[in-house]
């Protein structure tokens, strides 16, 4: 357990110097990933986001890349494997990069709803937080808006500023983004513009 707390301590020192130093970047970066509105407020160790995004392919094939967790990888996902799989419903563990090599896993529970348009998902026995969210999905024929509305008690109280946690919930959501407009093959923003021949 203490190991595990070094570990989250150096995750949000890690976090704190990022927010000082990129800033900028994470605006830039959040845009061309497609997120469009956020909000994330808190009472005590109860964080509320609802953020709001688009991508531009069809509803479908969003909801089944997001369905599809397991072949996500990126720099900070480094595997994910099915646990169990039932009917409508699907038990992932992620292994998370963190500081000095080490590696974090998360079990998650989703259960899908495709004639809702919906993705319901949440943390299992983790000690340091409970997370529960859910994915709406809007067609708009070939993009898909995205309403996201995640819950996150902290089980632990963290001695960091609230804007260290924002920024932290704010890049998990970002990451998730840019992971599934990279498992779709989408060009981000600049990318398509410096292939049309556009600074």
């Amino acid at each position: 357990m203490k190991t595990l707390l070094k570990i989250l301590a150096g995750v949000i020192v890690l976090a704190v110097v990022a927010i000082v130093g990129w800033r900028y970047y994470q605006i830039h970066r959040a845009r061309q990933a497609g997120l469009l509105t956020e909000n994330i407020a808190h009472e005590g160790n109860l964080w509320k986001a609802d953020f709001t995004a688009r991508i531009p392919a069809p509803e479908q094939t969003v909801f089944a890349a997001i369905r599809d967790i397991e072949k996500t990888h990126n720099d900070q996902v480094k595997m994910v494997r099915v646990v169990s799989q039932s009917g409508n419903k699907k038990t992932v563990d992620i292994d998370i990069a963190a500081p000095g090599g080490q590696t974090i896993t998360t079990e998650l529970v989703f259960e899908y709803l495709p004639e809702q348009k919906k993705i319901i998902y949440h943390t299992v026995d983790n000690p340091l937080l409970d997370t529960q969210a859910v994915y709406q999905f809007g067609d708009e024929g070939a993009s898909t808006f995205i309403d996201y509305h995640e819950t996150t008690h902290l089980l632990q109280s963290l001695p960091v500023p609230d804007g260290v946690i924002k920024q932290v919930i704010r890049g998990i959501f970002v990451a998730q983004l840019e992971s599934l407009k990279h498992t779709l093959n989408l060009k981000t923003d600049a990318a398509a513009n410096s292939a049309d021949g556009e600074p």
